[in-house]
């Protein structure tokens, strides 16, 4: 009985696949249809154009670099609270390194938001 069950989701689900890609067909054939009848010329509606597309590079390397040093400054910090001033009975090392890694992250977003923000 369990094969059979597998069966039926398979069949259901290519079943699915190929209805939506019939009624996207249909759908695309009927607006063109419609187009031609009222005159416009389908061409320029259908023809491909250019993705212009750049990947963030530059948001990504201030947002690493912001989190880097987030993470230096955290350990650092962390380092000598606990060894410079003697205080490891009071200080929890895990929250200070989360919070500070964290506001460094979220400054080099708004940093890296600024940099990359198109000049209109």
């Amino acid at each position: 009985m369990r094969n059979f069950d597998v069966t039926l989701i398979w069949l259901g689900f290519f079943a699915a696949v190929f209805l939506a890609w019939y009624f996207y067909i249909k759908a695309r054939n009927k607006e063109r249809m419609a187009l031609i009848e009222s005159g416009k010329d389908v061409s320029e509606i259908y023809s491909k154009q250019e993705i212009k597309f750049r990947f963030p590079w530059l948001k990504l390397g201030v947002i690493g670099t912001g989190f880097s040093f987030g993470m230096l400054v955290a350990f650092f910090s962390v380092e000598i609270a606990l060894n410079e001033m003697k205080l490891d009975y009071r200080i929890q090392e895990e929250p200070i390194l989360f919070g500070i890694v964290s506001l460094f992250t979220a400054i080099s977003i708004i940093v890296a938001y600024f940099v990359d923000k198109p000049k209109n």
